[in-house]
């Protein structure tokens, strides 16, 4: 064997191999229990839509340490948003090419077809906000969140009024279904605490407007109405990370602009901006189910309005937007 040929094996083998406790060039290939090893193979689960062994993976398998990295909860995120059953690039393509004015029946348009994991979508959106603010975080993840809002507005209302999955609400509405009442017993019988009060002194109004005496099949509860707030509530505080992939004069964005500015003439300045459930207050909550009866952003046929001063002059008020729901005390 020739000088060179011993010199070269001696290097190799000096360069593959561990010497003194230290790593060589093939640890992290040959440790597949390593935590770049585990990543490597989660963003490979990933890839292979694989969604539940990728969070399995992060989750159960890595250092607490390694998991806690913000690329590793990144792609956490992206898993579990997989897992709920949409397609990010799908969304902003349909936000891009097929624009809706009317927000909330688009919303649940999009999701046509298909039966999403809300929860996961839910957790998904957890971990994205753990980053901080929407300062601290990135435009990038900031867009992601606001597709997550989208979702999570899509989602509920279609779970309720779109029992077929096609991305239409089934039936006719305040028929076979209601946006305006929190019913709370069996289909069809009406045991909602909305409406105004029995007749006498009122904050509101002196007038009794009772709720509807026979309740739509499918109604918006309270909790689901506050997932919708809360949903478009992520969308209107990272409206700018959207705008910046959509150009301008695009009508899903306009309309949420419009939205935005109807929700804070009657919620309040800096009221509409919710992202959890728990943070949707009386004003918001009542604000959403009015817009949502809107012809222009909902499925009904008002204009939205804020509660007039006289509500006696303007009871029979065809602009004014569930007119039989009963409006928080300021």
């Amino acid at each position: 064997m020739t000088g060179f040929k011993k010199t070269l094996i001696l290097l190799l083998s000096l360069t593959l191999t561990t010497s003194c406790g230290q790593p060589n060039l093939l640890t992290d290939v040959s440790q597949t229990d390593s935590d770049e090893a585990l990543f490597f193979e989660a963003k490979r689960k990933i890839d292979e839509l694989e969604w539940t062994a990728a969070i399995d993976i992060i989750e159960n398998q890595m250092s607490d340490s390694y998991a806690a990295q913000v690329d590793v909860q990144e792609a956490l995120a992206g898993a579990y948003a997989g897992k709920c059953g949409f397609t990010f690039v799908d969304i902003i393509n349909g936000l891009r090419n097929s624009p809706s004015s009317n927000l909330f029946p688009f919303f649940m348009n999009i999701f046509a077809g298909n039966v999403l994991d809300t929860s996961a979508c839910d957790r998904s959106i957890s971990i994205i906000t753990s980053f901080g603010s929407v300062l601290q975080r990135t435009n990038d993840q900031n867009l992601f969140l606001t597709i997550l809002g989208i979702a999570r507005i899509g989602t509920t209302l279609g779970a309720k009024l779109d029992p077929t999955h096609d991305g239409v609400a089934d039936g006719v509405y305040k028929t076979d279904f209601n946006i305006c009442h929190n019913y709370s017993g069996a289909p069809g019988t009406n045991t909602s605490t909305d409406g105004w009060p029995q007749p006498g002194p009122s904050i509101q109004n002196p007038l009794s407007i009772p709720a509807p005496a026979a309740a739509p099949d499918r109604s918006l509860t309270d909790t689901e109405a506050k997932k919708v707030a809360s949903g478009i509530g992520i969308i209107f505080e990272n409206m700018s990370a959207l705008a910046s992939v959509l150009s301008g004069g695009n009508a899903t964005l306009d309309a949420l602009e419009d939205a935005l500015t109807e929700c804070e003439s009657v919620a309040g300045a800096g009221n509409c901006t919710a992202t959890n459930e728990a943070a949707v207050t009386p004003e918001l909550l009542y604000t959403i189910r009015v817009l949502m009866d809107s012809s222009a952003m909902g499925f009904g046929t008002c204009t939205p309005g804020q509660y007039p001063d006289d509500p006696g002059d303007d009871l029979n008020d065809p602009a004014y937007c569930c007119i039989r729901l009963k409006p928080p005390v300021p």
